[in-house]
């Protein structure tokens, strides 16, 4: 028998999906490069999906293709519930087209969209660790700007403050014992049960297992001590009591 040197496998991923709400390149560049601004390593070459269907005009679909390659974004392709004539375009113009993978009940009907991107219809292979017990790595003292502190399949628990300009990372749980003000970014690897404990929310970005904040989402507990988790693929927050 031959050998094969390639095998087709599917799999599900979860990508950053950007919703348009406008098609002027102009707004959406300046929009783009404020919000890269607040965190340019952890948007650096992130595959994007473009979300379309809160577009009601024309839409150039290789210029937008181009800006969100040039602001270092990897481009995956477009999504939204659109008609099947406009699917067909997107295609003929050599883009791909991601359906959004859908929840379904006992008899078959969508029940929820999630915000998970299915490239190929296929079975799903989730080899992430979950509910896995990870040991714990200390950190005593302040993280500055510029520095990064990464707890490979552990806990990372600072005795300190994380500083503006500086990243925290963990394939498990963050625990913060000072402010957080830096980036913070807990199941690096997949763990979707992973959290973010701190007692002083001012960050510039928390993420857990791919799903992220900026700053001005965080409003309800800025400034406060604060528990991030992730509940139905969207993160949460709590005061910490």
């Amino acid at each position: 028998m031959a050998f094969a040197s390639i095998e087709f496998k599917g799999s599900s991923f979860t990508l950053s999906v950007l919703q348009l709400k406008t098609s002027l390149l102009v707004d959406i560049r300046a929009d783009l490069t404020k919000k890269i601004a607040q965190a340019p390593d952890f948007f650096y070459l992130v595959p994007l999906v473009i979300n379309i269907e809160k577009i009601n005009d024309s839409i150039d679909y290789q210029a937008v293709k181009l800006l969100i390659e040039e602001l270092n974004f990897t481009f995956v392709g477009f999504t939204g519930s659109v008609d099947k004539e406009q699917r067909q375009l997107i295609r003929e113009l050599g883009f791909s087209f991601v359906n959004t993978a859908r929840a379904s009940t006992t008899n078959g009907t969508s029940k929820k969209t999630t915000a998970a991107v299915v490239v190929e219809k296929a079975e799903k292979i989730d080899s992430a660790p979950q509910r896995q017990l990870y040991t714990d790595k200390v950190h005593r003292g302040q993280i500055r700007s510029g520095q990064q502190i990464y707890a490979k399949n552990q806990n990372l628990v600072v005795i300190g403050s994380v500083s503006a300009g500086a990243e925290v990372i963990a394939d498990g749980n963050i625990h913060v014992y000072g402010a957080l003000r830096g980036r913070a970014i807990a199941g690096a690897t997949g763990h979707i049960h992973a959290q973010i404990y701190c007692q002083n929310l001012e960050a510039e970005l928390v993420s857990i297992n791919g799903n992220y904040w900026l700053s001005e989402s965080m409003e309800d507990h800025w400034g406060s001590p604060a528990h991030i988790n992730l509940t139905d693929n969207e993160l949460t927050s709590a005061k910490l009591i």
